[in-house]
């Protein structure tokens, strides 16, 4: 049976809040453990608990990703799925990082989380907080999310294999790639540097010459 939550108690909160919220009690320390093995709190990790009202949340636990492992931001697959690119329901939530050399899984009540890195100059560009309800978190724009997708994929080089990839492979949806700013995808595919983004720059380019040029 869940406990009634304390006034304070954060939808997110860490080890080092908990002891200061419950420093009225004799054991602090106690008290955390209760609300864990009575089920009000849940770890996501080591210091890091979310309430379990909030624990199926997608905006919560998109915060979570963000508080889990960081700098990181949403991107991939769950950020395309976010802005309604993709069909499919992604299960997992996936993040950027950068400089963290190796990818990352977090498997917690809340789901699965993962991380992979991307180019550290590229990391900062186009990431914006959604903030049209509460809470806010950070994660790619649309343009970004594609791109740094399409960074974990090596070798295309025709237009028609960058098409193929973006509307079978990952199903993209047409209008909505269509409404996607086309400078700033431009613009975005130039910077990483792989062969793949930069046959998108030039699919982008010829598509969208008016907007780019």
């Amino acid at each position: 049976m869940l406990e009634k939550l304390p006034e304070k108690l954060l939808e997110i909160n860490e080890t080092f809040r908990l002891h200061h919220l419950f420093r009225g009690y004799a054991n602090p320390k106690a008290k955390v453990r209760t609300l864990v093995c009575n089920g009000t709190l849940i770890g996501l990790k080591r210091g890091l608990y979310i309430r379990a009202d909030c624990l199926y949340n997608p905006r919560w636990r998109a915060c979570s990703a963000n508080r889990l492992y960081g700098p990181s931001y949403i991107s991939f697959q769950y950020a395309l799925r976010w802005w309604g690119l993709i069909p499919e329901y992604v299960q997992h939530i996936t993040s950027a990082t950068f400089r963290r050399n190796r990818s990352k899984t977090f498997e917690t009540p809340a789901g699965t989380f993962f991380y992979r890195d991307i180019p550290q100059q590229v990391y900062p560009v186009s990431v914006i907080i959604e903030n049209s309800e509460q809470p806010r978190f950070f994660i790619a724009s649309a343009e970004k999310a594609l791109c740094d997708l399409l960074y974990t994929t090596s070798g295309v080089r025709s237009i028609r294999g960058i098409e193929e990839l973006l509307f079978e492979d990952l199903r993209l949806d047409y209008e909505g790639f269509n409404k996607l700013h086309a400078g700033t995808l431009y613009a975005l595919s130039t910077l990483y540097r792989t062969e793949t983004l930069h046959t998108l720059s030039d699919y982008v380019k010829r598509r969208f010459s008016d907007e780019v040029n």
